[in-house]
């Protein structure tokens, strides 16, 4: 049957109905079909990582790469971070990514698992440091992506070993080398001592993993807290042994590492226990002298090697409506090319060792907190509030009271133990 035939055999309509029929039809077909509203995306960052151009680099390429796709970002102080995030799964209205610890918020329910993505993604936990892992861990479940990593290590000036005919800090440094430092290089009046201590409990943790302790570990998905190891209390009985004996000054102030930072600086500590975050203050404020780095030392046996991680990494939130396209933004945020933009503008060391074959980090500086954070670790307490204030009292305690080490550490085990977390341990 041809259509002329089915033309002859269809029903007459009137010309000018037929052509209104005609342009109703057209506008139909022709008329634009509105587009979905962009997906928001809402990413919760530490008010020192939101408005950091590199980061928004890396949003904004992503933004790029998903037409259908807005990112919104909000800033907070990282102490606050936990309680807000509760707060939003609470009221059923989550966040797309958080930055903070994943470990922690895995470990107090905050946190979707994400091995499932990581998988589907082909990412290796063998890609990152062993701390930057360890600090999206938890009991044995993956809470989301490490975003950068740091690591405490000795700074020093040179010259100030070179005046007192003193081999600086090395790899095989103990804790009696120094010692015998602070015995030559403090000054009779005190105003010149052999290091300066930071009012950090965080920083305290790198002497304990100095030393081969630790705090707490996880057995069967429960802490056992171990505050008052013998290898704890001598960690922390050299800290307050080179403080008494005057050969270090003692933590002073509110600010974690400000004042240590300003001894060293001026000449007054000969060694600044610190991280990378302080590179660009010392080359650009430190003038007229140098500086160098070091390992932590090796304890007090010698044999014993570790430091404490910092950084901080990227979660999804329980309840995210985006868990799958959360994964990804956090995925652009590390990836190689942002993270090496994050380390040369901010300072912030990217979390995976290849990136370091960059010649940005021939640095001889960075290549010691390259090697240094092969052994560092974070500081898993944190997950458990009550005990993580229990050894933060135990060291200001010894640092600022005189209390003996082994009596605070103690106090601070019982502490940690009667908290709801050791209830269930």
């Amino acid at each position: 049957m041809t259509i002329a035939t089915i033309r002859r055999r269809a029903p007459r309509i009137p010309t000018a109905l037929f052509v209104a029929c005609c342009l109703m039809a057209a506008c139909s077909s022709s008329a634009p079909t509105a587009d979905p509203p962009p997906v928001r995306l809402r990413v919760l960052m530490t008010d020192d990582w939101g408005d950091r151009p590199a980061f928004l680099a890396a949003v904004k390429a992503f933004e790029e790469q998903h037409d259908d796709v807005r990112v919104e970002v909000d800033k907070l102080p990282i102490r606050n971070m936990a309680e807000a995030v509760r707060g939003q799964i609470k009221a059923a209205d989550p966040a797309d990514v958080v930055q903070w610890h994943a470990y922690a918020a895995g470990a107090q329910g905050l946190a979707e698992p994400v091995d499932d993505l990581w998988k589907k993604a082909g990412i290796k936990s063998a890609e990152f440091f062993p701390g930057a892992v360890a600090d999206v861990e938890w009991n044995g479940r993956l809470y989301g992506l490490p975003l950068d990593i740091n690591a405490l290590v000795l700074f020093y000036r040179p010259e100030s070993f070179a005046a007192a005919n003193l081999d600086p800090p090395a790899e095989t440094t103990t804790f009696a080398d120094l010692e015998r430092y602070g015995r030559v290089l403090t000054s009779p009046d005190g105003s010149r001592r052999v290091m300066a201590l930071a009012n950090s409990y965080w920083a305290a943790y790198g002497w304990i993993r100095a030393n081969g302790g630790e705090l707490v570990t996880l057995e069967g998905g429960k802490p056992r807290f171990t505050l008052d190891s013998a290898k704890n209390v001598e960690a922390l009985t050299f800290l307050s042994r080179m403080v008494k004996q005057g050969h270090a000054f003692a933590p002073a102030g509110a600010t974690s590492s400000a004042d240590a930072l300003a001894l060293f600086r001026s000449g007054s500590a000969a060694i600044h226990a610190s991280g990378s975050w302080d590179l660009a203050k010392l080359d650009k404020q430190t003038l007229g002298t140098t500086y160098e780095a070091a390992l932590m030392p090796r304890g007090t046996t010698g044999q014993t090697e570790g430091t404490v991680t910092g950084g901080s990494s990227l979660f999804v939130p329980k309840g995210s409506q985006n868990r799958e396209l959360a994964f990804e933004l956090m995925r652009t945020i590390i990836s190689d090319n942002h993270a090496l933009q994050l380390a040369k503008q901010e300072a912030r060391l990217p979390v995976r060792p290849r990136v370091y074959s960059d010649p940005f980090f021939e640095d001889p500086t960075l290549k010691v907190v390259r090697k240094q954070l092969e052994s560092a670790h974070p500081l898993l307490i944190e997950a458990f509030p009550e005990a993580a204030r229990a050894w933060d009292t135990a060291f200001t305690e010894v640092m600022r009271d005189g209390t003996d080490p082994a009596a605070a550490l103690k106090a601070a085990q019982v502490k940690a133990e009667s908290s709801p977390a050791g209830s269930t341990g």
